[in-house]
């Protein structure tokens, strides 16, 4: 019995020589595959049998995130009705590790038929798929990795290098950028950082706690202490922002006023500044179409916890929470 870590370490160097030995192989039918698949207007079909399909499976996948429409189709289940789905523009990306499997060539007859261009993934000689293709992307003719060399193990893993490199040649020509890639990932992690905009995550309409500064002090704690936010924005008459009032405001004001319930919500507020010598400065606003990332560097920046949203800069419509950037996975 060979010794586990030294038999891994000798597949993976395997492996990656394998690997070396198909990125010699990579020319022209390479540049034109990918002049190819971007000239058509048809979603593009990817098939494979066995290992080779679920290669062809996470290939289509990788295609139609990072720009390419594509869709599997099992060789079987292709001659047995999903052939109607082909446009006849459509690009068939087919893999086989011999290009001779009896289904698969089968299907690409059939394909021939209703579609457009074959693309071939297989080892280079001829063969039944080849013969078949319009262009051949050949992957060199060597054993599998692993003591009986028998498991597709390095024939798997330089097709699926091979589909990769296809996708990210098409990801490149086509220009395919951060912001269209976010489109297709909206929940991961670069989908929130480009997508996420403050009206996605901020409290608004009835959860907004919001009070009219001419209320009174108990008013505005009614307010603040209903909302569950641990603070209330303070409007004028007329609906227009004045200021926060947070808990923080709260303590502040209590340690420097006797009589705080005789105050209304506006002076309250007016008492709690931070320096009440100096003349109240407006509240800054972010608009709802604000990057929820922006907002997260801009609380940062500024030592604070909650940024109010605002359509105009005057009347405020949500508020936005350091905790809920966090909770977003912005954090």
């Amino acid at each position: 019995m060979r010794d586990p870590v030294e038999l891994a370490r000798g597949i993976i160097r395997e492996q990656a020589k394998a690997l070396t030995a198909l990125a010699e192989l990579v020319g022209e039918p390479f540049r034109e595959a990918v002049r190819l698949v971007q000239n058509s207007r048809a979603q593009m079909v990817v098939t494979g049998i066995g290992k080779s399909g679920l290669i062809a499976r996470k290939a289509a996948a990788t295609l139609s995130s990072t720009g390419t429409p594509a869709v599997f189709m099992h060789p079987v289940e292709g001659v047995h009705g999903d052939l109607g789905m082909v446009d006849p523009n459509a690009v068939l990306l087919a893999l086989s590790k011999s290009g001779n499997t009896d289904e698969l060539v089968r299907f690409v007859g059939h394909f021939r038929r209703v579609g457009g261009s074959v693309i071939a993934v297989c080892e280079g000689g001829t063969s039944g798929l080849s013969e078949l293709a319009d262009m051949v992307l050949e992957m060199p003719k060597l054993p599998e990795a692993g003591p009986l060399a028998l498991a597709p193990t390095t024939s798997t893993t330089m097709t699926l290098a091979l589909c990769d490199a296809l996708a990210m040649a098409l990801l490149d020509s086509r220009g395919f950028n951060e912001e269209q890639f976010a489109r297709y990932h909206p929940d991961g992690s670069l989908g929130r950082r480009l997508l996420l905009r403050a009206s996605d995550v901020m409290h608004g309409g009835a959860e907004m706690p919001c009070v009219a500064g001419g209320k009174s002090f108990k008013d505005m704690l009614l307010e603040m202490t209903g909302k569950h936010l641990g603070m209330t924005c303070v409007v004028d008459d007329g609906g227009l922002l004045v200021g926060v009032f947070t808990d923080g405001d709260l303590r502040r004001l209590l340690t420097r006023c006797e009589t705080p319930t005789k105050l209304t919500a506006g002076e309250a507020w007016r008492q709690s500044r931070r320096d009440p010598s100096e003349p109240p400065v407006r509240c800054s606003t972010v608009s709802p179409e604000e990057l929820a990332v922006d907002c997260l560097r801009l609380m940062r920046e500024s030592e604070i916890t909650m940024l109010v949203v605002s359509a105009d800069g005057q009347r405020p419509s949500g508020v936005v929470r350091l905790q809920d950037l966090v909770r977003a996975g912005l954090g």
